[in-house]
């Protein structure tokens, strides 16, 4: 399990969803801005050497400093979803799950989060619930984070291929062609073709994907997800085999 397909963001160290109405974001978000610049200033450096911690693996390390950053501002909502974050890597995913509800009811609006509760019951193979997450969180999100929104539909599709919806996933794969600017067009045909068997059609779609996408940091999270779904061998060791489509609801 890796965690480059879980959201979170440094940059949310000096706001909290940009709160603009009396909500318990407004209440977080003045007590952060009452704190002394400087501060605020080593909590958002901290919060970033955490993040590298996260995308280095370093989860243990970035847990120990999540308490040092809880001693100048605890329980913001951007370290609370590194923390949730770090959870899901180590598999607690109830707990992960606990912090996550916390959030919401702080930032309900907030994306990342919503993601990550979608992706802990993707994970977990809860698949019916994972759509719905899915596909709600997509009627919220905009092009401006395509990235973003070009993997939630991904995950989308492999919801639609666990829960008997194999014409809804055939025709969100033909939403983009091979010019997009993202791997989506390369990975929803892989995943057909895994789900018809044709396991080396698969494997070169893939080989394109590759050729055509160079950073493995691009291609990182879409990897990654074809390894949670159950269709590719983890690079560290241990089968990975498809499991039946309606395994986990």
């Amino acid at each position: 399990m890796t965690g480059s397909a879980f959201a979170q963001s440094s940059k949310e160290a000096t706001k909290t969803d940009q709160p603009t109405k009396d909500s318990p974001a407004v209440k977080v978000w003045r007590e952060f801005m009452n704190l002394p610049i400087e501060k605020r200033k080593e909590f958002g450096g901290k919060l970033l050497r955490i993040q590298n911690m996260f995308n280095q693996k370093r989860i243990f390390d970035a847990l120990a400093m999540i308490d040092e950053v809880d001693a100048i501002f605890k329980d913001h909502p951007a370290t609370l979803n590194i923390k949730g974050a770090c959870y899901v890597e180590i598999r607690a995913f109830d707990k992960a799950t606990v912090i996550f509800n916390r959030i919401l009811k702080i930032a309900p609006d907030n994306l990342n989060v919503q993601f990550n509760l979608a992706e802990v019951d993707f994970v977990t193979k809860r698949w019916e619930s994972a759509h719905n997450r899915f596909e709600k969180l997509l009627t919220g999100m905009g092009e401006n984070n395509m990235g973003m929104l070009r993997l939630c539909e991904f995950k989308l599709l492999l919801c639609k291929i666990k829960t008997n919806r194999e014409k809804e996933a055939e025709s969100l794969a033909e939403k983009y062609d091979e010019w997009d600017d993202s791997p989506f067009y390369y990975y929803s045909r892989a995943a057909l073709l895994y789900n018809q068997d044709r396991k080396i059609d698969a494997e070169k779609m893939l080989r394109n994907a590759r050729f055509v996408w160079r950073n493995k940091n691009i291609l990182s999270p879409w990897q990654d997800t074809l390894i949670e779904f159950g269709y590719i061998r983890s690079f560290y060791g241990g089968d990975i085999v498809p499991d039946s489509k309606n395994n986990g609801e």
